[in-house]
């Protein structure tokens, strides 16, 4: 407060009078409820009341101007003159008395920043004689009243007299109406003789001469007004304009009157900000002599004092915080004088009182969950501040080593050159406290502890606490400055989290680890130290080094072998090596600023088979130095040869003793390969025949040692037996002798007749190379039935001595066309045999017969075949054209996948027809291949395959070139009388529940009528129609069915069933057809099948 609230009243008695009216007069005061227009706004304030100062006969009017900044406070703001004149006086006297009074009155009047009041009270003979004279004599008083007023004031001027009866309450009531007038228009002239003052010092701030400190005592004047007043917000609002004018000059460099910085007094380190009768801070601004530091310490002081009057308590806590922040800043600035121990003290106790003032704060039932949270967050914060002060104090007192200060969460940041002056080691305060806690370490631990305890406590009651677990670190961080490692990791173990780590639980893990290493806990330091490595972004370089090689040294130290599942290691790209034969290669980063070794590093790679098993396989790689960010590591695997598209899952390194566990695919991002067979791996090749299925396995320049076992499955993961040479193992195939580089040795195994037409045969295969044990698994696609079928049978003459006639037929039952080269019987070729040669291909169903006359009918004829597909003649030539592009575009790895790819691509959309018609490959293009062949390849090579696939579509394929293969049976005769069923489908199906019609064409050769009854079976489409039709002497009849498909897709041809009816009342079945194709023309919307309206797939009943 400056000096008082309370504002004056200049009373001036030359009659005696106050005594008379003391007692009423004062009961009065102080004046309430009044309204003025002024400050900052110039509108009407309300003002509720204002409290009063009575001064009798201690003022002079000298009606000199206010020359002093800063004196209008102690001057009155209304004069009043209490004035009695008695009628029954001599005409002189009432003369020279009312001369007296107009005196007065002019002086006041002249009185800048004042009001007056002339107040005439008569006397008590006179007030009696009035009462009992009556109106006359009434009248006679009133014109001496009037007189005085006449003479004292003009008609247009305010009302500056008044008459004061003391025995009458009205006429109390008009003299404090006329007082209140008064006061206000005082007020109003005094903040305008004020304002217009700070306006002239303000207009000449830049001109030579102009003084801060006596514009600031001008300010201040209206200030103190303002506080008397109660208008705390428009004296806040003042001295706030004082505070931007002060750094304004500052940042100008225009405070000259400021000779000295200041602080260094005994007790400046110790503050009370709301005292400001410690130092003569006014006198000192008036006489320019006032430091730089007393200066801001008064400024901040009274606006603190009228905040926490206003009991606006955030704002209070917020300039508080700035106020010790650029405080302590300017006084650490060059010149200033202050050593580091005195700013430290400084900031410490002013950070106390600041909490010791909050701590006094009483706050309303309504502002406790608002204002109450902001409080103890601001108490928490400079309690903090002050903890941080403690930290360089007890450096430079010895009582904390100096690397304390970098170990500390909130440390004080100083530079070196501070810690290193020598003046400084000793620090000399006053503050008793915080002497006392520098006199000792046991004292000091215990301030210390305290002061993180309580900024804790807040920190808790604000919400914040992270910053309160921050702070429980740096008490568990003087515990291990004080080697009190148990107690540290009592304080640290609840506080790191057991999941993430953010930047506020880096440094308490960093102390968590040392305590724990300290202790012996190996295992446990060991995951501190990952997470931390795991979360190098939180940190310094020189901490991340240190991190990294105390990883080094622990990884070889932990007493056993352990598997982490840990984020040190991260896999980039994943690649087929086709460098390193069978293998994958894998960019890994790592956190670990230094250069690590790797005993070694496993990636496991996981595929499926036919969603009945899981295929697994590992690559390794031994001796890897992993470097600091990007390490391109090449696994691979002379063990296993199994090509396919395979999801890379984990990666595995072995470090020390520890196993980290790194993955590679998750549920969101899955990383392909596709692999290719080993290069050193045999080859397996089939060849399928009607009873049984050859194998040919080569060795490739690496020889087989002790033989090979081989377990072959179907589509359907089941085992093929080998009913001959099973030896109750599950084994099928067995290679019992070596087979040499670059040779290869024959297997067969039997076939029940239960396969489809084609299929994938999957193959498992174990065998040696060095004495090594290997694997290769493969899939290749089987045609399990020859694309022929064979049928023969005798025509017996009609006379005894007559030869019978050998007709043998070979039918194409594949949609793949088919030449035939040989077809002859035991060995013996003939003409018709021999004209086979000159013919095309036989479409699905077409036929061809050799007719041979023999003298003597046997049980069974061997039958030898010797043919070409038109697929097999297809696929010799595009793999000659694929070995020699991918050789040209360096692709060779990859010749045996894109054989297979081009061949499935060839056979679903080829045009037999067409190719057979054109003399070349009609089916859809290969350029839109490569995409799909360079899928999970790398950039170069996807490059590459499309380059292939584009100048593959414009190489041209020869259906004329021979490709032949064998077949030999032997078949059964039986003399019978020829029949012969054709069948037919009508129409296509175009969608599923569409109706086709198939036709039944029965036809019979012979002396007698036959019964027979066709029977049509399908369990993918619905049947209607079944008939029993006795048949004539080369009779024929046509049976017409029914068929609806039930789904979408290519669906088989049905079953045809034939019967005969015999004479003991039973069917006897002659026939049954099958479709061995893998597919049947009966296909549904969406194909790429040419059209076919009719397809014989009849055969002759025997």
């Amino acid at each position: 407060m400056l000096g008082t609230d309370k504002l004056k009243f200049s009373i001036t008695d030359e009659f005696g009078l106050w005594p008379r009216i003391e007692k009423e007069f004062t009961s009065r005061l102080p004046l309430r409820n009044l309204i003025w227009k002024g400050g900052i706004t110039q509108t009407a304030q309300f003002v509720s009341q204002l409290a009063v100062e009575i001064a009798v006969n201690q003022e002079s009017i000298s009606g000199e101007e206010i020359v002093l900044p800063g004196q209008q406070q102690s001057h009155a703001l209304l004069h009043i003159c209490l004035v009695t004149i008695g009628e029954h006086e001599s005409d002189t006297h009432k003369a020279e008395a009312r001369g007296r009074v107009k005196a007065w009155a002019l002086k006041a009047a002249q009185h800048k920043g004042a009001s007056w009041l002339v107040v005439f009270v008569p006397s008590t003979n006179e007030t009696t004689q009035r009462a009992s004279a009556g109106p006359k004599f009434l009248n006679m008083r009133a014109t001496i009243y009037d007189r005085l007023r006449s003479d004292i004031q003009s008609r247009k001027d305010a009302n500056h007299v008044v008459q004061l009866r003391p025995e009458a309450i009205d006429s109390w009531n008009s003299l404090f109406l006329a007082v209140r007038e008064r006061a206000v228009q005082g007020l109003e002239d005094r903040v305008m003789t004020l304002g217009e003052e700070i306006r002239r010092l303000d207009a000449n701030r830049m001109l030579p001469g102009w003084n801060y400190c006596r514009f600031f005592m001008v300010k201040e004047t209206l200030v103190s007004l303002y506080r008397a007043l109660g208008l705390n917000d428009e004296a806040l609002a003042q001295y706030d304009e004082l505070e931007a004018a002060f750094f304004q000059l500052l940042d100008a460099r225009q405070l000259a009157w400021f000779s000295k910085f200041g602080g260094g007094a005994d007790g400046d380190d110790f503050t009370d900000i709301l005292n400001l009768s410690k130092k003569p801070y006014r006198r000192q601004i008036a006489d320019n002599t006032i430091s730089m530091f007393d200066f801001r310490l008064y400024l901040f002081g009274q606006q603190s004092r009228l905040l926490i009057e206003m009991r606006q308590f955030e704002e209070f806590v917020v300039r508080a915080q700035r106020f010790v922040a650029t405080l302590s800043l300017a006084m650490r600035e060059p010149g200033t004088g202050l050593s580091a121990a005195f700013v430290a003290a400084w900031s410490y106790s002013t950070c106390q009182n600041i909490v010791e003032i909050c701590e006094g704060v009483q706050l309303a039932q309504a502002d406790r969950s608002g204002a109450g949270r902001v409080l103890a967050a601001a108490k928490a914060e400079f309690l903090t501040s002050a903890r941080q002060q403690l930290d360089l104090l007890g450096t430079l007192a010895r009582r904390l080593p100096p690397t304390y200060l970098r170990r500390s969460n909130t440390h004080t940041r100083v530079t070196t050159p501070e810690l290193s002056d020598d003046a400084n080691i000793e620090p000399n305060v006053t503050n008793p406290v915080l002497a006392e806690a520098l006199g000792s370490d046991e004292r000091f631990d215990q301030v210390y502890v305290r002061t993180c305890e309580q900024a804790t406590q807040y920190y808790l009651e604000s919400g914040r606490r992270r910053f309160a677990q921050v702070l429980q670190g740096d008490i568990a961080q003087l515990h291990i400055c004080r080697r009190r490692w148990s107690d540290a990791v009592r304080i640290l173990r609840p506080l790191v989290p057991a999941d993430s780590l953010h930047v506020m639980d880096v440094h308490l893990a960093e102390r968590l680890a040392v305590c724990e290493r300290e202790l012996g806990h190996k295992d446990a330091c060991l995951d501190l130290v990952l997470r931390l490595v795991e979360n190098s972004q939180f940190l310094d370089a020189q901490s991340c080094a240190q991190h990294a090689a105390m990883l080094e040294e622990l990884v070889n130290e932990v007493p056993a072998a352990r598997q982490i599942q840990s984020k040190l290691f991260r896999a980039g790209d994943v690649a087929a090596d086709d460098e390193a034969g069978f293998g994958v290669a894998v960019d890994i980063r790592s956190k670990v600023p230094r250069t690590l070794r790797a005993k070694r590093i496993e990636a496991l790679l996981v595929a499926g088979n036919r969603d009945v098993q899981q295929l697994e396989v590992t690559m390794d790689a031994d001796d890897v130095e992993l470097s600091s960010d990007l390490t391109r590591v090449r696994l691979g695997t002379d063990v296993v040869s199994c090509p396919g598209r395979f999801e890379v899952q984990s990666l595995r390194i072995f470090i020390g003793h520890i196993e980290f566990i790194v993955p590679v695919s998750n549920p969101n991002a899955r990383r392909f390969v596709r692999l290719n067979a080993h290069p050193a791996s045999p080859r397996i090749t089939f060849y399928p025949e009607p009873k049984r299925l050859r194998v040919k396995v080569a060795a490739s320049n690496a020889p087989i040692d002790a033989g090979m076992r081989i377990w072959l499955h179907d589509a359907n993961s089941h085992l093929l037996q080998n009913r001959s040479g099973d030896d109750g193992t599950g084994m099928t195939l067995t290679v019992a002798d070596a087979v040499a580089a670059d040779s290869h040795a024959m297997l067969e195994v039997a076939l029940d007749g239960t396969q489809p037409a084609s299929g994938e045969v999957s193959v498992y295969a174990e065998y040696s190379v060095d004495g090594e044990l290997r694997m290769l698994l493969d899939t290749e696609l089987v045609e399990f039935v020859p694309p022929l079928r064979l049928s023969a049978h005798i025509e017996q003459g009609q006379q005894p001595d007559s030869a019978s006639i050998l007709q043998v037929r070979a039918q194409c039952c594949a949609l793949d066309p088919v030449r035939l080269h040989t077809l002859c019987t035991d060995g013996k070729a003939d003409a018709d045999s021999a004209q086979l040669s000159g013919r095309g291909f036989l479409l699905f169903a077409e036929t061809a017969t050799v007719v041979q006359a023999i003298d003597t009918v046997p049980s069974s004829v061997d039958v030898h075949v010797e043919f070409s597909s038109l697929l097999d003649v297809l696929q010799a030539q595009i793999n000659d054209y694929v070995c020699s592009l991918a050789a040209e575009h360096k692709l060779s790895r990859h010749t045996r996948y894109l054989q297979r790819l081009i061949m499935a691509h060839v056979r679903q959309t080829i045009d037999a027809p067409a190719t057979l018609r054109e003399s070349r490959l009609v089916c859809e293009p290969f350029a839109p291949l490569w995409s799909l062949a360079s899928q999970d390849c790398s950039q170069e090579v996807r490059a590459a395959m499309r380059r292939l696939f584009h100048k593959l579509s414009g190489q041209s394929l020869d259906t004329s070139r021979s490709c032949q293969r064998s077949l030999d049976m032997t078949l059964e005769l039986a003399l019978v009388t020829p029949a012969y069923v054709t069948v037919s489908l009508d129409s296509r199906f175009c969608r599923a529940f569409e109706a086709a019609s198939l036709r039944v064409r029965l036809q019979l050769d012979g002396t007698s009528g036959k019964r027979l009854s066709v029977m049509v079976v399908s369990s993918e489409c619905m049947v209607a129609g079944a008939a029993a039709q006795e048949v004539s002497v080369r009779g024929s009849v046509e049976l017409h069915f029914s068929i609806v498909p039930l789904a979408t897709g290519y669906l088989p041809l049905p079953e045809v069933i034939c019967h005969e009816y015999t004479d003991d009342l039973c069917w006897t079945r002659l026939h049954t057809m099958l479709c061995d194709s893998p597919s049947s023309l009966c296909v549904l919307q969406n194909d790429s099948l040419p059209v076919i309206c009719s397809v014989p797939v009849g055969n002759k009943v025997r």
